[in-house]
């Protein structure tokens, strides 16, 4: 792919008009009054349906002259499902959109909540880090963060006992985790360093220099010369080393642990997993436990130098559909259903109320985190947790989150099929594993395509 060229003007140009670091919260409008016509509302998204249902109930409650009418759409093909309802009229007047933001705002499906979120004194309780993100146009507030569950990192206490290694601090580095995973790697004792579902290549741009968002987004660039050569760098020596675990469904998997299909984590053999916050339930459950295995949580580290406790997190977004009659009521909705903390004190009802037809908790620990600095909101959810210091100091961690750029960063998710995972190199990741590539050698090439890459989305976007 040749690059275009392009002034440095209209890259400066672009680049303003994508990101306004200093956007007004909660200015000193008022949020219009609500209707007190009857309405009907239309939402869609993949959270959990009976969850959908119990705050659908309780914003009704608050609201009865609006009635909420949940929409189902295929997660699988969740972007191709709202094009169709789209296409026939019927975008709900509240979704979540998946993965790629390029798609929504190519098909104009972002409704503008800039009037109502910058006179809504909750949008400055909102974590820090996500009160910039949904600003697209960086004038323009088209979409906000709804649901959160951070990277976490899960240790094994009972490999660390085994090897008499002390457990880190919660206030560990990047460094120390590094070091970690090859001192936990003990071939004899077939015991893995670690094993990975997130990845180095994310994380340490974040945490090691602040970033913005992955690969260096610094709110107006990238840069993959730094933190994530290295990173990537590291990873493939760890996993030529053996110091990653094998590969699920692969010979080697099968020679090491007898199943190739038998994941990693569930071994007993791995000291470090690089996961999710959701995989916490499947860790608490028997399984783990009768196989002796003490998965715990423990944030993602911080860099060395770093001056914030930025984390890469899962952050899911959504918006009022542009085609809305209702704007300020929809807002209002995907405000209850998302970061709101009324809505969340009625998910934390739900949590401790629904259950399963044999009549067991749906929920055995709360799903998710809530979106804003509320502590009060924190300190219900860390009831409902272990009561443990692991889970305690994991909490204090994590409310900086910083969301994966296919979701909110123009550009990012077309690079990522187009040149990450499917250009020159094929799979980057596969192919500096592999030693067919040094990422030192190629990341100022991969830096100018993505760069490029976003620039032109702008342009086409906007």
């Amino acid at each position: 792919m040749k690059l275009m060229k392009k002034s440095i003007v209209a890259l400066l140009a672009g680049i303003t008009a994508f990101t306004n670091l200093n956007l007004p919260i909660a200015n000193a409008q008022e949020l219009p009054e609500m209707t007190t016509e009857e309405i009907t509302l239309t939402y869609a998204s993949w959270d959990n349906f009976s969850v959908q249902e119990y705050l659908a109930n309780k914003f009704m409650e608050q609201y009865p002259n609006i009635k909420v009418e949940l929409v189902t759409v295929d997660q699988e093909v969740w972007n191709d499902g709202l094009s169709n309802l789209a296409a026939a009229g019927n975008l709900p007047d509240v979704f979540w959109y998946q993965g790629n933001v390029d798609v929504p705002i190519i098909n104009g499906w972002l409704g503008d909540m800039t009037e109502y979120w910058e006179a809504d004194p909750e949008s400055a309780d909102v974590l820090v880090t996500l009160q910039e993100t949904g600003y697209l146009d960086g004038e323009s507030k088209l979409a906000a963060a709804v649901a959160y569950q951070p990277y976490t990192v899960f240790l094994d206490e009972n490999v660390f006992n085994a090897l008499n290694q002390d457990m880190p601090s919660a206030d560990w580095t990047y460094s120390e985790m590094l070091e970690l995973m090859q001192t936990m790697t003990v071939p004899e004792q077939g015991i893995y360093g670690y094993n990975d579902f997130t990845k180095l290549v994310t994380m340490a741009p974040i945490v090691q220099s602040d970033a913005k968002g992955e690969f260096g987004w610094n709110g107006e660039t990238f840069d993959l010369t730094g933190d994530w050569a290295e990173a990537l760098t590291t990873q493939a020596e760890f996993v030529r080393t053996g110091v990653h675990a094998p590969f699920f469904d692969t010979d080697e998997a099968e020679a090491v642990f007898g199943d190739r299909l038998l994941w990693a984590a569930s071994t007993g053999k791995i000291a470090i997993q690089l996961d999710a916050w959701w995989t916490k339930d499947l860790f608490a459950t028997d399984e783990f436990i009768d196989k002796g295995i003490k998965w715990v949580p423990y944030p993602v580290p911080q860099g060395e130098s770093a001056e914030t406790l930025h984390k890469p997190g899962f952050v899911d977004f959504g918006s009022i559909s542009s085609a809305t009659e209702h704007p300020r009521e929809a807002y209002e909705l995907l405000k209850f259903m998302g970061w709101g903390s009324d809505g969340w004190n009625a998910r934390i009802e739900a949590f401790d109320t629904l259950t399963n037809d044999d009549g067991s908790l749906m929920f055995e620990m709360p799903a998710g985190l809530p979106l804003v600095q509320n502590q009060a909101l924190w300190d219900e959810v860390a009831a409902r947790l272990p009561q443990d210091d692991y889970y305690t100091a994991y909490l204090e961690r994590v409310k900086e989150p910083v969301p994966l750029g296919g979701a909110v960063i123009p550009g990012f998710q077309t690079w990522l099929e187009e040149v990450y995972f499917g250009g020159e190199y094929g799979d980057v990741e596969n192919a500096a594993i592999n030693g067919e590539v040094n990422p030192a050698d190629i990341a100022p090439e991969l830096t100018e395509l993505l760069n490029q890459y976003h620039l032109d989305a702008l342009d086409e976007i906007f």
